[in-house]
């Protein structure tokens, strides 16, 4: 039987500013074959998308100061840009309106179908569908329609993590979430808010299995301590992976991929080499869940 895989990532040095710095901790982060390298903000994993070639790239946009159509365009063309490795981070705050913003945000990357681009230049024609990219939402919190202007992505929708531990965090993962990542606990607690996160998504209709639970970590010990205690947790059902700040150090990741990665891909819990194209692929996730939601009345309003 083949162990479960362990989910890795890796967070920018707090604080960092210098991009030479950045761009070394994201490909230390590949080298060590970790499925997403977190920056601080879409500027950042943009860039660093030139910079590397397999790793997924993550970045953190609240709900609090934005709105859902200049997030989605940011993170569509992040996912295009990067080949289909793009993932949005939020934060998520008390409240219903995060879980309705991420809602539109889907909405919108859902308004184009696979396969409407044409780029048939000769024939003047682009879309094969007069109305993809027209969307409409009318919510507590946002009454939006018109036309998204970035065609499907890669991956069809970025990977959505939510961070945050609690009952409003679990919920929106369980909606709307790819990914919940949360401060790190015991063991006990941590085995607690798995079997939480489960149940809501299985009570939001979803597959227990369809949000993978994350936690911050950083380790002390042996390479052969940490690797134990990583390959415990995740084969005992208490997470499926940890997100390890990078150190503002001169080395930063590199003892961690030194040494401990190796022991994990001689226990076959981490792969040796990436062998899928996108994020959802590297996370073991399956096809997003529709959110489109259109208005027949106001694609009226939507020029072809």
């Amino acid at each position: 039987m083949t162990d479960k895989q362990v989910v890795l990532g890796a967070a920018a040095p707090a604080g960092g500013t210098d991009f030479a710095v950045l761009a070394d901790a994201a490909r230390t982060a590949e080298r060590g074959r970790f499925d997403f390298f977190l920056a601080d903000g879409v500027t950042a994993a943009n860039a660093l998308a030139g910079f590397t070639d397999a790793v997924g790239l993550a970045a953190t946009l609240d709900t609090t100061s934005a709105e859902p159509f200049d997030v989605a365009r940011r993170f569509a063309s992040l996912d295009h840009l990067s080949g289909g490795r793009a993932a949005w981070n939020t934060v998520a705050p008390a409240g219903g309106r995060a879980a309705e913003f991420v809602g539109t945000a889907r909405t919108l990357w859902d308004s184009w179908a696979e396969g409407v681009v044409t780029l048939d230049r000769g024939a003047g024609r682009f879309v094969s569908d007069p109305t993809a990219g027209a969307f409409y939402h009318r919510g507590r919190h946002f009454d939006i329609g018109g036309r998204f202007t970035v065609p499907r992505s890669p991956q069809a929708q970025p990977v959505v993590i939510v961070s945050g531990d609690g009952p409003e965090a679990r919920d929106l993962a369980a909606r709307h979430g790819d990914v919940i990542l949360a401060p790190l606990g015991t063991f006990e607690s941590a085995r607690a808010a798995y079997t939480d996160v489960a149940r809501r998504t299985v009570d939001a209709g979803r597959p227990a299995g369809a949000v993978k639970v994350l936690f911050t970590a950083t380790f002390a010990g042996t390479a052969a301590s940490v690797a134990d205690r990583i390959v415990r947790w995740v084969r005992e059902d208490a997470a499926d992976g940890f997100v390890l700040p990078s150190l503002p150090t001169p080395d930063g990741l590199d003892p961690f991929v030194d040494t401990v990665v190796p022991l994990l891909q001689d226990r076959g819990v981490l792969r040796t080499d990436y062998t899928t194209a996108t994020l959802r692929q590297h996370l073991g996730l399956g096809a997003p869940p529709s959110h489109r939601a259109v208005n027949p009345r106001s694609l009226q309003k939507v020029p072809s």
